[in-house]
């Protein structure tokens, strides 16, 4: 297998579907904890401390629909990481940054509640974000050396 099927199917691919993994693994956390309630107004979730006991730290958005953003732009940016090859040419590296920065705040997020782990779920997310990071560090790395290449081999020509 050469370096450009790796970099031009494989890697694009690979972070597709992690992506998409998330996505759907904080989209599935909306059904362990919440019964499926995707919109509605938010309940405790099972086994919850009572009311006042633990305070929840401030968020944007109730938890459940925060779940359900994180699940639609990890499927945008799986789709745009399958996709954005053709769509974006040169400029594919955008994708992987926007994907960096939403694992950080998918990250940071999970930090201020307080790195919540039901069922073993929170690990797993973080598990599936490590190995997309370095999916999308390698990816960055051999699109950045690529382009190097072929500015020196085209300048190596023009002398």
């Amino acid at each position: 297998m050469t370096a450009g099927v790796l970099n031009g199917r494989l890697l694009p691919a690979l972070i597709g579907l992690l992506a998409l993994a998330d996505g759907v693994l904080h989209l599935s956390l909306d059904f362990v904890l919440f019964r499926g309630n995707l919109f509605g107004q938010l309940g405790p979730p099972p086994g919850a401390p009572p009311p006042g006991a633990n305070p929840p730290p401030a968020l944007p958005l109730p938890l459940n629909q925060l779940f359900v953003a994180n699940f639609v732009v990890f499927l945008l940016l799986a789709l745009a990481a399958w996709f954005g090859g053709r769509l974006l040419g040169d400029r594919r590296w955008l994708v992987n940054v926007a994907i960096l920065i939403v694992v950080a705040i998918t990250l940071a997020g999970w930090f201020q509640l307080r790195r919540p782990n039901p069922m073993g779920l929170g690990m797993l997310a973080r598990g599936i974000e490590v190995v997309l990071v370095v999916a999308v560090l390698l990816d960055l790395w051999s699109l950045f050396s690529r382009r190097r290449t072929l500015q020196t081999s085209s300048s190596r020509a023009g002398a």
